[in-house]
């Protein structure tokens, strides 16, 4: 497999030659992890060293921007309550936030900014200094060596960056409510419980997953399909970032529909 571009002529027709080439690209990526975990032929050392690149350069930014997210929906949250007296109610609206939407949305932007970059520089890197060829010349599959286990490290990092971010939302929350504004600490866990079920925070594992697999299929797409040395690099690197914003953001509106029309909210019938 060559991971070079036909010529095109036009934006049009450029443009409709990427999009193809990378459904293309992902129906073969998927086709080969069903492969390669059928036979248990995944690469492991890439595997575990993707995986602790992908979670250091995540998990940080992660939990800070998630505090401050935390901390500003409790004030909101908090202010908005008290002016309409449903301060009994703060709990369910921040695991409405916070657990439906907030906590994947991070992911998102953690998975598609930070992730999907540090994977499309890497593989950029090795494709102008020729190796993805050499990995070629001597018959290795370049998508089962190198863009599967990027795929599912993204998977594992975005399941365990979500649940880890939605603990420090809620947690910040509840400090702020309780320490700070003297909210009832039981009343908050009350409204939160009865109002915030196991399938809104399933749900949200299952969008970080999809935003995972979305930002590392395209960030592996344009880091093998980069030219013009070290200035391509960093044009393949912006151009997969701005394409995984605007694909995950897509793909959340998609999921959050169908959530929404399969699932029964709460006190609905």
């Amino acid at each position: 497999m060559t991971f070079e571009l036909p010529p095109t002529k036009g934006p049009l027709s450029q443009f409709a030659h990427e999009v193809g080439a990378l459904i293309g690209f992902s129906i073969a990526t998927v086709v080969a992890a069903v492969r390669v975990l059928s036979r248990r032929k995944l690469a492991w050392r890439e595997f575990l060293d993707q995986a602790w690149r992908l979670a250091s350069v995540t998990s940080a930014p992660a939990l800070l921007l998630m505090i401050p997210i935390g901390v500003l929906i409790a004030v909101t949250i908090g202010s908005l309550a008290g002016q309409l007296g449903a301060e009994g109610y703060t709990g369910a609206v921040v695991g409405f936030v916070i657990v439906g939407q907030a906590s994947a949305l991070v992911c998102a932007l953690m998975l598609a900014g930070v992730g999907g970059s540090a994977i499309c520089a890497d593989l950029g890197s090795r494709t102008i200094r020729e190796e993805v060829e050499a990995m070629e010349v001597i018959g290795l599959n370049v998508i089962e060596r190198l863009v599967v286990p990027r795929v599912l490290v993204s998977v594992v990092v975005g399941v365990a960056l979500c649940a880890m971010v939605t603990a420090i939302g809620v947690s910040a929350c509840f400090f702020f409510q309780v320490v700070v504004q003297d909210t009832s600490a039981g009343s908050f866990l009350t409204a939160l419980s009865q109002y915030t079920r196991l399938s809104d925070f399933v749900v949200a594992l299952v969008k970080s997953a999809a935003f995972a697999v979305t930002s590392a299929l395209i960030a592996s797409f344009k880091g093998l399909h980069t030219k013009g040395g070290p200035s391509g690099v960093a044009d393949a690197v912006n151009e997969a970032v701005v394409l995984a914003f605007i694909l995950v953001f897509i793909v959340n509106t998609v999921l959050s529909q169908l959530y929404s029309v399969l699932v029964v909210p709460v006190g609905g019938y």
